[in-house]
């Protein structure tokens, strides 16, 4: 299975309206062209810029709204960077894994622009970066320090050098220089089939290979590698295992995944920023493990990643977005109680919710006609315009029309108690397969079951809180009616409302997510 390119989607509805908070955010001076070329170059050169274009790039696609300074942003580029093509200071021999992260993000936001505009004056900063900053890495990832006594348990929300150990300048952000790797795997792609080179393109080759095979072999937990990093890099392999269809890459991805499950995700489905380190969740890797888990789901086609992916979206991404569009980080619910950590990280969550939220509209359906997430968009399958408007998962009808007509896929979730619609026409374990007429609307009514995972409680993928402790027996103890949730004459509410909220709401916010 795969997904649609965010330019063959429009996000709609609720996620729409998160997305015009959003990218109404992103255009506040911070983010325009005569301040973001200078407040970050010091720690992290290229990081405030990428993550910009790329989040801009992917909203301009999903939104159909043109960006006010997207455009300036990346034709004023070149003038700010250094004599060897790329941002930041130059360290002859040494590497700044602060710069190869925050490059990673350059290159993503310059191969998503590239291949939204088509604008050939791109290829050559996409070029001058992988050569004058990536290519001289080629051997260095080998001594890229990962024994626990080399790396610091500091770090604050934004992270700071330590230090060289060795060729390399560590971060708090332990693992970062890998977040570089995706990045110059979709360059290498975008590169070798518009601008090729063979020199280059072998020597690019070899590089990666060099740094998914030492990503594969850190000790993840041991260390207390960062959870954003490390969940960028498995995204990295399963881009690469695109690339060449090496079954190692998507075990290996899988494998690291699970540990992210077991040591890194929170009970809220967000991320503690270090791997067993539970101080605080950052959405940039809450956005990752949505996106990973999407992708496994599409490549596996295993149900167990479609449901985590709504999970991940309905209760960690969609809790973190504010009301002023930006994105911030909480506490990690350890004792089941969540907390506001920082109200807005506008400093990087906040733009790569850009692709984020893009990537909740591009992964509701599958372009062979799988809907997995059946939320309001308008998308392609089999090359026709397929419309879906609904409530999901606040409501239980969702209207479709499907141009040209055709069998679809309703993915459905173990939550998921009946399914109706009159042009079904079979089932199996796990989809409801529906034969739709050409161009014809009509409706799908489901029905969720409230249900317990251990201590939480959940309406579908939504999990229940209460703004003051709790305990219940389990699920039965919770009534739905209208809309709403009561249990022992108290009112419950969902993780997704904070972006409805002021700040002041938030930060004094307390929500308490252990009810059983």
């Amino acid at each position: 299975m795969r997904y649609n390119d965010y330019s063959k989607v429009t996000a709609k509805g609720e996620l729409g309206a998160r997305c015009a908070l959003l990218s109404s955010r992103l255009e506040a001076p911070i983010y325009r062209p005569d301040v973001i070329f200078g407040i970050e170059q010091a720690g992290w050169p290229g990081d405030w810029e990428g993550r910009t274009i790329l989040a801009l790039t992917c909203q301009a696609q999903v939104t159909k709204r043109e960006p006010s300074y997207l455009d300036e942003i990346v034709l004023q580029l070149k003038d700010h960077c250094n004599e060897r093509g790329y941002l930041g200071p130059i360290y002859d021999g040494k590497l700044n894994e602060q710069q190869l992260s925050g490059h990673g993000w350059l290159l993503r936001g310059l191969c998503e622009y590239y291949l939204y505009r088509k604008c050939d004056y791109v290829l050559p900063l996409i070029d001058g970066i992988v050569r004058g900053l990536f290519l001289p890495a080629a051997g260095k990832y080998a001594s890229y320090p990962v024994l626990p006594k080399q790396r610091d348990n500091g770090g604050d929300m934004s992270g700071n050098t330590l230090g060289f150990i060795g060729d390399w300048l560590i971060s708090t952000d332990t693992g970062c220089a890998y977040i570089g790797m995706d990045g110059l795997i979709q360059a290498y792609a975008v590169l070798s089939e518009n601008l090729p080179d063979r020199d280059r393109d072998e020597k690019v080759n070899a590089l990666i290979d060099e740094m998914t095979e030492q990503f594969c072999r850190i000790p993840f937990v041991l260390i207390k590698m960062q959870t954003h990093a490390t969940l960028t890099g498995v995204r990295g392999l399963l881009r690469r295992y695109g690339q060449t269809n090496d079954k190692t890459l998507l075990d290996e991805a899988k494998r690291i995944f699970d540990l992210y499950e077991s040591h890194g995700m929170t009970m809220t489905y967000a991320n503690k920023n270090w791997f067993d380190r539970p101080e605080w969740t950052e959405p940039c890797a809450v956005i990752d493990s949505y996106m990973a888990a999407s992708q496994l789901y599409a490549l596996c086609d295993e149900p167990k990643y479609a449901e985590l992916s709504q999970l991940i979206l309905y209760n960690g991404v969609f809790h973190a977005q504010r009301n002023n569009g930006g994105f911030g980080c909480d506490g990690c619910a350890v004792d089941g109680v969540l907390t506001t950590h920082c109200f807005e990280a506008y400093w990087c969550c906040t733009m790569r919710g850009g692709e984020g939220l893009a990537a909740a509209a591009a992964y509701a359906v599958t372009d062979n006609g799988v809907i997995v997430n059946p939320i309001s968009v308008d998308t392609k399958v089999n090359g026709k315009r397929l419309s879906i408007v609904s409530g999901y998962p606040y409501k239980n009808k969702i209207r479709i029309k499907y141009e040209g007509g055709g069998r679809l896929y309703f993915f459905v979730p173990s939550w998921t108690t009946g399914v109706k619609c009159e042009y079904v026409s079979g089932c199996d374990e796990n989809y409801v397969y529906i034969d739709a007429p050409d161009n014809v609307e009509f409706t799908v009514t489901y029905n969720f079951r409230i249900w317990n995972d251990d201590d939480r409680i959940y309406d579908g993928p939504l999990m229940l809180a209460s703004t003051e402790p709790m305990k219940l027996n389990d699920s039965f103890d919770v009534l739905k009616e209208d809309g709403k949730y009561t249990a022992k004459g108290k009112e419950l509410c969902t993780l997704t409302g904070t972006y409805l909220k002021n700040e002041a709401q938030t930060n004094s916010e307390r929500l308490y997510v252990k009810l059983i």
